[in-house]
């Protein structure tokens, strides 16, 4: 497959850009005090329970797990309207558990002026809440486009996850770099396509598969403009 010119970086955002920070028994907590609830089942169970935390092929909608976890805190009846507000209150919870990690925005800031455009590719089950972060963070303004697995209904290393992120933005596989911290999720997923992956081997070793790694998102530019050199 040739190579073509790179104009679109791809990030991963959870482990990449970001990281959850808030625990899950502080988030139950926070839910159950907005919501009136008293005590409520553990969010955590309720998550993982439910499948949201497996790599599954799937991505389960936070919607449906904000509706069973309303349905266990209200002995198994449920109300539309609660349920919906139940959601509202994980947006804003996960949205608000997610921290930038250090350097990750003036990172993000030098890649942009680097290609033509920025797309968040992330494993998560809502759009909502990772579009929040982003805003809360102040990442938006350096972001064209984000995919989720939430909108496209498949999860990384998925193919069509990433064939939908670059359709948005009308580049071919061989026009991209995606950067992540998952040799699996990112690398491969990217690999197997034809893009190039950068990976940020913070908690893995690095990927035999990636065409260049790095340490931490602090050092993404730098190794970027290396791999546009070549």
């Amino acid at each position: 497959m040739a190579v073509g010119r790179l104009r679109v970086a791809l990030f991963d955002l959870g482990g990449t850009l970001m990281v959850e920070e808030e625990s899950s028994e502080e988030l139950s907590a926070e839910i159950a005090r907005g919501l009136g609830l008293g005590t409520a089942p553990s969010y955590s169970r309720v998550y993982r329970g439910y499948g949201m935390r497996h790599a599954s092929i799937c991505e389960a909608s936070l919607e449906a797990v904000a509706y069973y976890y309303h349905a266990r805190s209200n002995g198994g009846r449920v109300d539309p309207g609660k349920a919906r507000r139940v959601y509202e209150e994980l947006v804003r919870a996960l949205a608000k558990s997610l921290k930038l990690l250090p350097g990750a925005r003036d990172a993000l800031r030098e890649v942009s002026g680097l290609v033509d455009r920025v797309v968040v590719v992330s494993n998560a089950s809502s759009q909502e809440a990772v579009e929040e972060a982003l805003r809360d963070n102040g990442l938006s303004n350096y972001v064209d486009a984000v995919v989720t697995s939430r909108l496209v209904g498949v999860r990384k290393p998925d193919p069509r996850i990433f064939l939908y992120a670059l359709s948005l933005v009308n580049a071919s596989p061989s026009e991209a770099v995606h950067i992540g911290d998952r040799g699996y999720e990112d690398v491969w997923g990217a690999k197997r396509l034809g893009i190039r992956a950068i990976h940020i081997a913070r908690d893995e070793p690095p990927s035999v598969l990636a065409d260049a790694v790095a340490d931490s998102i602090k050092d993404v530019p730098t190794v970027l403009r290396e791999i546009m050199s070549t």
